[in-house]
């Protein structure tokens, strides 16, 4: 099943997309309405059945502004066995997200519950042509072994972090994003300068704060991260803001590079 179009309004102006983040916390609904006022996309995602069900909520509240991701993070697999809902609250959203492999919170090795969660979230993701946000923190040679078996719609390697893996990525067509941290990481600005501009978005992670900016979060970083890409790459903000809310409407729109 291909993904729907995305419902914007023909006067609707898209300054920027949100290719990342959590809305399960208490101010959610602001951060909603500041959204939808001011022409700007959240991709939601998901951690669990619970949260997933409350972006679905969201998305179908704020239509054009709000995305729902849906899935289990691999620091849920262990409590979210039960995975027999994920396909029917995939064919009611967006995409499939946050989901992955990361093995600070458990063991990925065969037959594990990240594992066995995640190529099941893969496999319902494939049979609808749904793109995908990867979690790949510490495990991102295993997960790229993972996706290889499968046709999904597109890939976004969240906060991906491995220099030495990223030629792979771009390989492969998937997408990668920046947070906040691009702002003061110095491997993330080496990675980021690598990086094909036509494969990369932006994405605040909220609702993750961030010590060495004063511990402030939020969508409305974005444009910082895309300001600091543009310093990186030596182009016109304005270029690269516009350029990477296309790269995020290109990857909701269903069409695989991969």
């Amino acid at each position: 099943m291909k993904c729907p179009e995305i419902p914007l309004c023909p006067r609707q102006r898209v300054r920027f997309v949100d290719s990342h983040l959590h809305l399960d916390a208490s101010d959610s609904p602001l951060a909603v309405a500041s959204a939808r006022a001011a022409g700007v996309v959240l991709l939601a995602c998901g951690v669990d059945r619970e949260t997933s069900e409350r972006v679905i909520s969201f998305a179908t509240g704020a239509p054009g502004t709000v995305e729902a991701f849906v899935g289990v993070h691999p620091s849920e697999a262990e409590k979210e066995r039960d995975l027999s809902w994920f396909p029917q609250s995939l064919e009611r959203a967006r995409g499939a997200g946050e989901v992955g492999l990361d093995p600070t919170y458990s063991s990925t090795g065969e037959g594990s519950a990240q594992l066995v969660a995640f190529t099941a979230q893969l496999g319902a993701a494939e049979r609808q042509g749904a793109p995908v946000q990867v979690h790949s923190r510490g495990a991102e040679s295993q997960v790229l072994d993972v996706l290889g078996s499968f046709r999904t719609g597109p890939l976004l390697m969240h906060w991906l972090e491995r220099e030495d893996v990223l030629p792979a990525v771009l390989q492969r067509g998937y997408y990668v994003s920046f947070s906040p941290a691009l702002l003061y990481s110095k491997k993330l600005q080496r990675l980021a300068r690598r990086c094909d501009p036509a494969l990369t978005l932006v994405e605040s992670d909220s609702p993750v704060s961030y010590g060495p900016l004063g511990g402030v979060h939020g969508p409305a970083l974005v444009p910082s991260v895309a300001f600091r890409l543009a310093e990186l790459w030596g182009l016109p903000p304005r270029e690269v803001l516009a350029q990477t809310a296309r790269n995020a409407l290109r990857f909701l729109g269903g069409d695989s590079k991969g």
